[in-house]
């Protein structure tokens, strides 16, 4: 089927139409793309923010990694939550057990800041935190019946005298 054919078979009214829609679909994704663009930003600078006077008020905490150790994490993080199917939630959990104190915490989510994840290549709703992040991913197992892997990461905190829960 030719498309170019079947387009100049329309009526007149019917392509104007189309082409409307077309552009009024693209207009309504421009605008949605470049919105999340200035929260998200304006977000980010909220977040870093407070982390950063967190992490004042914790500077006599050491961290148990080096500086790059935490961008990895959060690296390796992301890239396990970001795509919604076949992600390695076992990795975000084993990952965050790692955590041994407060400022570690703050560090990840520092490096973390707010990342978009996609459905099928599409964006996603608007960029989110780290403990955002794993809520909406490990947090609603079974329809929201349970969220067991949080449970697991909030437990090894406690154990650890970390005040943070996600």
């Amino acid at each position: 089927m030719d498309l170019k054919k079947s387009y100049n078979n329309l009526p007149m009214p019917v392509r104007y139409l189309l082409l409307g829609g077309i552009s009024f679909f693209a207009l309504q994704l421009y605008k949605k793309i470049t919105s999340n663009q200035t929260t998200s930003n304006e977000a980010q600078a909220e977040l870093q923010k407070e982390v950063k006077k967190e992490l004042m008020r914790l500077k006599n905490v050491k961290l148990s990694y080096s500086l790059t150790q935490y961008k990895l994490f959060a690296n390796l993080l992301y890239d396990s939550m970001k795509y919604g199917l076949g992600d390695n939630y076992q990795a975000v959990v084993s990952t965050m057990k790692k955590m041994n104190n407060d400022k570690d915490i703050l560090q990840l989510v520092k490096d973390y800041g707010n990342r978009q994840n996609y459905v099928f290549g599409i964006p996603q709703g608007e960029p989110k935190d780290l403990f955002t992040s794993i809520k909406s991913e490990l947090g609603n197992e079974y329809g929201g019946l349970t969220s067991y892997k949080v449970d697991v990461i909030n437990d090894d905190w406690k154990k650890k005298k970390i005040t943070y829960k996600i």
